[in-house]
């Protein structure tokens, strides 16, 4: 990786990923895609004429999603997998490469919500988070990489929330893991902007998806609960995941680092990032 002397990096790492353009033909594996922002990301991209791997734990969600991308002309299948367990992703690299012959695109993008006071939550509650929806990522970057990296070209979608830089009252774990997500993703965007691989990290506001009723697939080694999955309240009202996926597409093209979907937030950043500045100490110049 090209860095400058303080560890940033230069404009030559910046430019070292060229936008995968035209995305046509291209192959995509998505997590969490049996509901919400994943099933957007696949219609989108089948509407795209990419062929599109439609992976999560619950494998009739999944089977459904493909089964309706067929039915419209695209080329699809639906893999199982549970992105906390490294051989479960590992299993889902192998169908894809045995279906399509080649990765292209990876939206590590499974992940699930406890909410709750920040002194109720549990032991159980902290694993289970950190379980989907960082190591789920790590598991998807890192298994997934190393195919984008030999073939010279590739991009990773890892999905955090506008939770991945705003924190919340009672989302204590979930802003957690996001923030790690952003973290994580920045760090391997420069790791990978060499090797043709670009990165986008998924910042969405509220979008209507399952995210509160993630207890319903809660593992039975990880049912002590002090938080309830419903802390965002109704989601039905939130943003259609279609637009969602069309947000992530655009992105893809234009290897944007960020991709934000609801604009409305923008004011409460510049607000967070200005009291950042503001506590900084004064320059002595």
């Amino acid at each position: 990786m090209t860095s400058a002397p303080d560890g940033q990096p230069t404009a030559e790492a910046e430019e070292a990923v060229i936008a995968m353009k035209p995305l046509k033909n291209k192959v995509a594996v998505v997590t969490g895609a049996g509901h919400g922002i994943g099933s957007g990301m696949v219609r989108v991209f089948a509407e795209g004429e990419m062929k599109v791997i439609v992976s999560d734990i619950d494998e009739s969600a999944a089977s459904a999603v493909a089964e309706a991308v067929r039915n419209q002309g695209g080329e699809a299948i639906a893999v199982a997998a549970d992105v906390s367990k490294r051989d479960s992703v590992e299993n889902l690299a192998q169908r894809a490469l045995e279906k399509f012959g080649s990765v292209h695109v990876i939206c590590n993008n499974a992940g699930v919500l406890v909410g709750g006071p920040m002194m109720e939550i549990t032991q159980d509650d902290w694993q289970w988070l950190l379980s989907v929806n960082l190591l789920g990522v790590v598991n998807g970057s890192q298994v997934f990489a190393p195919i984008l990296v030999e073939q010279g070209e590739g991009h990773i979608v890892n999905t955090a929330s506008v939770g991945g830089f705003l924190s919340f009252p009672n989302l204590a774990i979930y802003c957690t893991t996001k923030f790690a997500v952003v973290g994580y993703s920045d760090a391997l965007a420069l790791e990978l902007a060499p090797h043709g691989v670009g990165v986008s990290i998924l910042c969405p506001g509220k979008v209507n998806s399952n995210l509160d009723h993630s207890d319903e697939i809660r593992p039975d080694h990880l049912a002590n609960a002090g938080g309830k999955s419903d802390e965002l309240g109704d989601l039905s009202d939130g943003m259609d995941p279609l637009e969602v996926g069309r947000h992530v597409l655009a992105g893809i093209e234009s290897n944007a680092g960020y991709i934000f979907t609801h604009p409305e937030f923008r004011e409460i950043f510049e607000g967070r990032f200005q009291k950042i500045l503001a506590n900084f100490a004064p320059s002595s110049e």
